[in-house]
């Protein structure tokens, strides 16, 4: 509304200029000219307005961006970044982990019907970690802190599962918004130190089984805040893509005019 009164009324104006300087007179102009001003704001609108499908922050001062996109996670270029619990669970086939997870999306795709081999892997990159020993009624004992990260290369493909949530006694995952804190701040430590000079490639971690109550648009926010921080002394990428899947942009009413607005507003 506030592009399509700034149009009519700019054009408006032109029209009040002309008149004054007796170019045009306005009491004459025919119906037709209305209704082309008012359908040439709404094309206006519908321009600027349209859906899209990618919004990028570029942070001033420094070589840093900041793309939030709707997209497959999988497809967009870049080391990916896979959430996990801190027991760093991995079965799919006794519902420990669930298969609409972007985890168990990323099992079934790299490693159908070879779990055994993901977990030896995950268990090499965790060699050297402290960790404590908890009780559930099933799968993992052995409790990592948030943040504890572990890269995984697969041909020229990297990915980071960093810990972020905890598995309670029956397996339900749960995390909180110090928490997410916590993992990102972990994350962010693991890449510049051990981690590749590639974009970085992050869902919208804790939205779905993490259980967060915070809206979406903030989550995007804190992720690329966290981010900014991080990079303060030393920038270990120059980009970070956060990734929205297309089906929770509806879920969610998520327009991504919106989250720019909020970063442009909420970060530096």
């Amino acid at each position: 509304m506030t592009t399509f009164i700034a149009v009519v009324g700019g054009a408006w104006s032109l029209v009040d200029i002309l008149s004054s300087w007796h170019f045009v007179n306005k009491e004459k102009l025919p119906f037709w000219f209305l209704i082309c001003l008012f359908l040439s704001g709404l094309l206006v609108v519908i321009f600027t307005r349209r859906p899209v499908k990618k919004i990028k922050y570029k942070y001033p001062g420094q070589d840093l961006t900041i793309e939030v996109c709707i997209d497959d996670l999988f497809t967009v270029n870049g080391q990916k970044v896979i959430s996990t619990n801190t027991t760093f669970d991995t079965d799919i086939a006794s519902g420990i982990i669930s298969e609409k997870s972007l985890q168990g999306q990323f099992t079934n795709k790299y490693y159908p019907g070879d779990v055994p081999k993901l977990d030896k892997e995950i268990g090499d990159g965790l060699a050297g970690y402290s960790f404590t020993e908890i009780q559930k009624e099933a799968g993992k004992t052995k409790r990592y802190d948030f943040g504890t990260t572990v890269k995984l290369r697969l041909a020229d493909q990297f990915f980071y599962w960093f810990a972020m949530s905890d598995l309670n006694y029956n397996n339900n995952a749960k995390t909180t918004l110090k928490n997410v804190h916590l993992a990102l701040e972990g994350l962010w430590e693991f890449i510049e130190t051990k981690g590749e000079k590639q974009d970085i490639v992050i869902p919208l971690i804790g939205s779905g089984l993490g259980r967060l109550s915070i809206g979406r648009k903030k989550l995007i926010a804190i992720i690329a805040q966290s981010f900014l921080n991080a990079s303060e002394e030393n920038i270990f990428s120059n980009k970070l893509i956060i990734v929205i899947h297309p089906g929770d942009v509806d879920k969610a009413n998520l327009n991504l005019f919106e989250v720019k607005d909020l970063l442009n507003h909420y970060l530096p």
